[in-house]
């Protein structure tokens, strides 16, 4: 394999390598300026008697694009025992999720809904077992949102016990790197003299 050839497979390689991965505009919903009056913290009530309590941020106004709003860690909670009287049921571990609506402001931006339980599974009260392969457990989200052509607000829920990270404010720095060293080896490799010389055998 010529050099050349070497050079110029090396240069493509780093060019597709820096269009792996994609850069998000960071959003703060907590921290960016909304619409005046919305956001807030609340307690509700999930199913099986299980009150949780919910951050909502303010109301976004965005232009159209794709924004990464940062990284939620949700836990599972169990719902514990009815408290009304009647016979105990089993313990219904709930998953608290994420609320991102996306819409035109303030037409598609209803109440917030009470919970949101996309999986739940049962133990028994006395199941030990059962009961420690949920205990502590979570699932970790990025909160990658699209505010699409003809929308302009966002806003973010948390319900639930949860831990948030805001989105890095530097983009990644691994394929802006890739992408500039794959322009300058491309840049170098067309001004060598070889082919400046096969060029003006060719007139």
């Amino acid at each position: 394999m010529t050099p050349s050839l070497t050079r110029s497979l090396l240069a493509a390689l780093l060019l597709a390598s820096s269009g792996g991965a994609t850069a998000y505009a960071p959003v703060n919903p907590f921290t960016t300026p909304g619409v005046p009056g919305t956001g807030y913290s609340t307690t509700i009530m999930g199913p099986c008697y299980c009150d949780q309590t919910a951050v909502f941020s303010p109301v976004l106004l965005l232009a159209p694009g794709t924004y990464d709003l940062g990284t939620v860690r949700n836990f599972w909670v169990p719902a514990n025992v009815t408290p009304d009287g009647g016979p105990d049921q089993p313990v219904l571990w709930l998953l608290f999720t994420p609320w991102e609506p996306v819409g035109t402001w303030e037409y598609l931006f209803p109440e917030p809904p009470t919970y949101a339980d996309p999986v739940t599974e049962r133990c028994s009260l006395v199941d030990a077992a059962c009961n420690a392969l949920y205990d502590g457990n979570y699932v970790e989200t990025r909160l990658i949102t699209t505010v699409a052509p003809g929308q302009d607000a966002v806003e973010l829920g948390l319900i639930g016990p949860f831990t948030y990270a805001p989105p890095s404010p530097l983009p990644e720095p691994l394929p802006c790197t890739l992408f500039i060293i794959g322009l300058a080896v491309t840049a170098g490799n067309s001004r060598r003299p070889g082919h400046q010389a096969t060029a003006n055998e060719a007139k």
